[in-house]
């Protein structure tokens, strides 16, 4: 700074502190204002590369536009107007600038490109010079610092990240066990490189297309990588903690880029940023780390097949689709046989490298059928129209009809019924085997049958006499009896066969009748004789004493009346003699089954 010219140089200065500075410039009181754009630019429209994104025609319009600097250059006096000479590049945007609609004109006096008036002089000669030496490019381990933290970062959950990278943008996709990095930015200055620093690897690169908002990210990541091929050993004797951090970065793996090995006899432009040249810097550097580029296409079929990236058991697969562009097309030939950046097929309207830029479909399928299905689509500088011919060779698969989608919402609803049927006839089938299983447990207990068997007999015997209840002793001698009391009857059986010679025909009938009549206790104490023996022998002991004294009074009245008792004794005496020793130990049986005939008889 003098007192007569006052000169600021911005070195590689970022897009903000750049427009802070014109702003000053242009607000500032001098009359004669010079305004010197110098760097590269990109080719196709004269944006001026800085270390942080570009700055365009469109940028310098936006300052003069500013209220705070139409209000500063208004209230100039209209006598001392400023003037403002810009050097810029003279292709693209610059060459027809526009500004005369502005009306920037009326506040200050804008010329731009004017030719060389001034003499050689040595005072600029020292000043370029001056220049010259600061302007040294930077070391690659200062443009991508080494990380600060100690150990590598992991990435187990599915995740994606977009860095905005000036005119172009960089993302980051990863899965448990595999990323991708794509593209790389227009930033020399790489964006996704503090984040990608903190990882081991980067298992695959991704160029959708050769271009100056693509490439020089991942140029400067590439390298990198070379200086730490070609950084001195000898350094390390020396202790400088420096040079081991510097070797901290991540190893790369597959890279997948569309160009022609032509490009790499190509000598760039220092000062016009060309898409060539970029392609062709990141072939020299891919060379010498030793990875080859591998191409990519779309078979001309009517589906696309995907490419498997990784696949771990236990863990998921990563497939990729190609949507763009398809083999054996015209424009992807001439890009990978003879394209040299500084010709185009003359039919086509698009540029080359987006009728040749990759769109790639990203798919993870996770192993957990509950966990979703991540679908990544990046469509580089792909048209509208391919993007859409390309989806329509993959609109057969069954997880991108549905926005959230999982392996068991895959499956379909039909399939999920189904297995809730199922599990309910398990169910019921569960419940009817407990169902059978509690009514098999009481058909094989013993004493459920045999308890329900005295009730019916009690109620029975309730007409005549009341009975105690049973006890498990007690019903188990009523077996035993029982069996006795068959024996009885089978001889009393023979011993009336042979008396019904003797007897009149109305000794059948009389033993007929009392089986019909219900109501009497001499009646009903015949039937235990041949049925119900076995139903007394639960009877009180006094009970049976007092049945057998009223029966012995009765009997002997009986005799005395009876003239033809002679015929009948002999058939009582017999049953007397089976009946009493078998039906000794049970009292009340032997009673009941002798004396109810003595009692019938003399009825008749």
């Amino acid at each position: 700074r003098g007192d007569v010219l006052e000169t600021l140089v911005l070195l590689n200065p970022s897009d903000k502190s750049l427009c802070d500075e014109l702003r000053n410039l242009i607000t500032d009181v001098s009359q004669h204002k010079l305004l010197v754009f110098a760097g590269p630019c990109v080719e196709e429209t004269g944006e001026l590369m800085l270390q942080t994104g570009c700055f365009s025609l469109r940028d310098f319009i936006q300052i003069f536009t500013d209220k705070e600097v139409g209000e500063i250059l208004s209230s100039a006096d209209p006598s001392a107007k400023a003037r403002l000479t810009v050097s810029c590049p003279d292709f693209g945007e610059w060459r027809d600038s526009g500004l005369d609609h502005h009306n920037l004109q009326d506040f200050i006096e804008l010329r731009y490109n004017p030719g060389c008036i001034l003499p050689e002089m040595e005072g600029l000669e020292e000043f370029m010079e001056y220049l010259s030496e600061s302007l040294e490019p930077q070391s690659p381990f200062d443009l991508l610092e080494p990380p600060t933290m100690v150990g590598f970062l992991k990435l187990s959950k599915p995740c994606c990240y977009i860095f905005p990278g000036g005119r172009g943008d960089s993302a980051f996709f990863a899965v448990n066990g595999f990323n991708v990095l794509v593209n790389g930015g227009s930033n020399p200055k790489s964006s996704f490189w503090k984040l990608v620093r903190h990882l081991d690897r980067i298992d695959s690169i991704l160029v959708t297309h050769a271009g100056t908002d693509s490439l020089p990210g991942v140029n400067s990541l590439l390298q990198r990588k070379l200086a730490e091929l070609e950084e001195d050993p000898s350094q390390s004797s020396q202790g400088n903690g420096d040079w081991a951090k510097n070797l901290i970065s991540p190893e790369l793996g597959v890279v997948f880029l569309n160009a022609s090995e032509k490009l790499k006899d190509i000598e760039g432009n220092s000062r016009v940023l060309k898409s060539c040249d970029e392609a062709a810097l990141t072939l020299h550097y891919l060379d010498k780390l030793g990875i080859r580029p591998n191409p990519l296409s779309r078979d001309s079929g009517p589906r696309a097949e995907p490419t498997v990236l990784f696949q771990k058991m236990g863990v998921g697969r990563l497939d990729m689709y190609v949507l763009n562009p398809v083999k054996g097309t015209k424009e992807l030939e001439f890009l990978l046989q003879q394209w040299s950046g500084n010709s185009y097929p003359k039919e086509q309207d698009l540029p080359l490298q987006c009728l040749t830029s990759v769109c790639a479909l990203l798919v993870w399928h996770p192993v957990s059928p509950s966990e979703k299905i991540i679908r990544v689509l990046f469509p580089g500088c792909t048209p509208q129209g391919r993007i859409l011919e390309g989806l329509e060779k993959v609109k057969h698969l069954e997880f991108l009809k549905y926005p959230v989608v999982t392996k068991n919402d895959l499956k379909g609803p039909p399939a999920s019924q189904s297995e809730k049927l199922l599990k309910q006839r398990r169910a019921e089938s569960k419940e009817s085997l407990k169902s059978a299983s509690k009514l098999s447990l009481v058909d094989a207990g013993a004493p459920v049958p045999k308890e329900k068997a005295p009730k019916v007999e009690r109620k029975e015997v309730k007409a005549g006499t009341k009975e105690k209840p049973k006890s498990l002793g007690e019903t188990a001698r009523a077996g035993l009896e029982e069996e006795k009391a068959k024996d009885a009857r089978a001889k009393l059986d023979s011993s009336m066969e042979k008396l019904k010679a003797d007897a009149k025909p109305k000794l059948s009938k009389e033993k007929a009748v009392p089986k019909k009549e219900p109501v009497p206790r001499k009646e009903e104490k015949k039937p235990p004789k041949k049925d119900e023996g076995a139903e007394v022998k639960g009877e009180a002991k006094k009970e049976v004493k007092v049945a057998k004294k009223e029966v012995k009074a009765e009997t002997l009245r009986k005799d005395a009346k009876e003239n033809k008792a002679e015929a009948k004794a002999p058939a009582k005496t017999p049953t007397r003699k089976t009946l009493v020793p078998e039906t000794r130990k049970p009292l009340a049986k032997a009673g009941s089954i002798k004396k109810p005939p003595l009692k019938k008889e003399p009825e008749k």
